[in-house]
């Protein structure tokens, strides 16, 4: 599944850079909620705290799997929505 969340493109994309918790995981939650079973959210950001901690505890909580690729100084979250 990891495999799948790497090479897959993304169905949207959330750009946070810049913003600081909470924002990027209530803007993250916010957009999984409009999305569909199957697809895959993209968030970009900068913020160490969202990498380490809200987003993967976001992701765990709702049941959604997610990888997390460094692209210089902007991490791209993705999350597959699953239900």
């Amino acid at each position: 599944m990891s495999e799948e969340l790497k090479t897959k493109e993304p169905n949207d994309t959330l750009d946070v850079r810049g913003e600081s918790c909470p924002v990027p995981e209530m803007m993250a939650s916010k957009k999984l909620k409009k999305m569909k079973a199957g697809q895959i959210l993209e968030v970009l950001t900068d913020h160490q705290p969202a990498v380490d901690v809200t987003l993967p505890s976001l992701c765990k909580s709702l049941g959604y799997p997610y990888v997390i690729l460094k692209d210089g100084e902007v991490y791209k979250v993705r999350i597959l929505k699953v239900s």
